[in-house]
Order: C-alpha cells, then sequence, then structure tokens
C-alpha cells in the first residue's frame, strides 16, 4: 500500500470483527447487499473497470477509487481507497452515503477500528493514521 492511501472495507453493521491485528481480514457483503452497493456505484461513477476476472474498480487507478472483489456465491468485499493527497470530500460523502444506506459501517485495516459512516469520522481516522506515519519518520 502507498503511504498517500488509506484504505476502508465496508462491512454490515452487525458484523464481528476479528482479533483487529488479523492480516488480510477480508469482510464480504452478502450477494443480495453486493448487488445493491454495486448499482448504486455505477449510478454515482458510471460503469467500472475490470482490474482482473471478479475485481471492478470504480474510479480512477491513482487515486481515491472502491474496489469489489466478488466471490463464487455473488457475495463481494468492498474495498475504499481514500487518495490523502487530494482533499476528496465529495468522494468521503459518497462512502458515507452508501455505507448508511446498505446498513454498514467502516473498518480500517490501516488503524485496526471501526469507523462511523459519518465524515468527520473518517477524517478523524486519516489523522491518526497519518500522525501515526509521521511518528515514523
Amino acid at each position: 500500500m502507498a503511504v498517500w492511501q488509506f484504505d476502508l472495507l465496508l462491512i454490515p453493521r452487525d458484523m464481528a470483527v476479528p482479533y483487529t491485528g488479523k492480516p488480510n481480514w477480508e469482510p464480504f457483503l452478502p450477494q443480495r447487499v453486493a448487488y445493491a452497493v454495486q448499482e448504486d456505484l455505477c449510478h454515482y461513477f458510471g460503469p467500472p473497470w475490470f482490474m482482473l476476472k471478479n475485481w471492478l474498480v470504480f474510479g480512477p487507478e491513482n487515486g481515491s477509487r472502491i474496489d469489489v472483489l466478488f466471490e463464487a456465491d455473488g457475495s463481494a468485499n468492498f474495498s475504499a481507497r481514500v487518495d490523502m493527497r487530494n482533499e476528496s470530500p465529495q468522494f468521503l460523502v459518497l462512502l458515507t452515503d452508501l455505507a448508511r444506506l446498505h446498513g454498514c459501517v467502516f473498518f480500517s485495516p490501516d488503524t485496526a477500528e471501526l469507523v462511523k459512516p459519518e465524515v468527520h469520522q473518517i477524517v478523524a481516522a486519516i489523522t491518526r493514521y497519518d500522525s501515526r506515519n509521521l511518528d515514523l519518520l
């Protein structure tokens, strides 16, 4: 992962989160929810492009975007990548609207915490992540 990006995983509000230090945890939304979220993303972003088979991307390759990885059963992992090099308030508003509309919250693998679907909560998580990175320099 690049230093300029902050990742958020979209998870159902009632999903149990495993030990937060577990690397590469990939939560999946059930098929019904996954397709509803995908339809909304198509409405906001237009058609996605394919990174690989079963891996859709909404947004540019280098910038804020949402990646969707589909499983054979129709469930999908939704990962939002926030580009911290640029202010992207519209992208954050879109993320929070999608999460609330579909009964989801975010999990930040970068800070190992749940993040409520509110713009100020995402900004606070990004700030915590950014300050941790600055402490390492």
